[in-house]
């Protein structure tokens, strides 16, 4: 059975993903394909890790740092109220972090976003609305 974040990673790699904000060294952060929760981005380790622990040590300090810095990033351009983060792996056995800006106006705003799924494909988006949002967090990258 193939990966299906494997396989988002192998796109990357081909200069192919519509949906890729930023190459770390250990990962890449993708804009996420319904934007349900504004700014909402995942980011994918490179490797095909089931578990942090599974992660090399001398590995995993350098991934926590890029998911600090997708944190930090998502957060001056959105501003939300309250940054959701989290990982599972239930449904894809490789590592990915979900980042979940929330806002005050967020419906049931108390609520983890998972019980708001089933909206999620009313905010679906394609590569064009994508590149917007993408180009205002790819600028947080950059340098000053």
């Amino acid at each position: 059975m193939s990966c299906p974040l494997c396989e988002k990673n192998q796109q990357s790699l081909n200069n192919n993903s519509p949906y890729l904000i930023h190459e770390f060294k250990h990962s890449y952060l993708y804009l996420g394909d319904h934007q349900y929760y504004k700014g909402y981005s995942v980011l994918v380790t490179k490797g095909h890790y089931r578990e942090m622990t599974d992660i090399p040590e001398e590995i995993r300090g350098e991934f926590f740092q890029e998911m600090m810095k997708s944190h930090d990033v998502i957060q001056k351009v959105f501003q939300p109220k309250k940054m959701n983060m989290c990982s599972l792996g239930n449904v894809v056995d490789h590592i990915h972090w979900h980042f979940f800006p929330r806002y005050e106006d967020d419906p049931n705003f108390k609520n983890p976003p998972w019980l708001q799924m089933h909206w999620f494909h009313e905010a679906k988006i394609n590569p064009n609305f994508a590149g917007e949002r993408i180009f205002k967090i790819q600028k947080e990258f950059k340098p000053s």
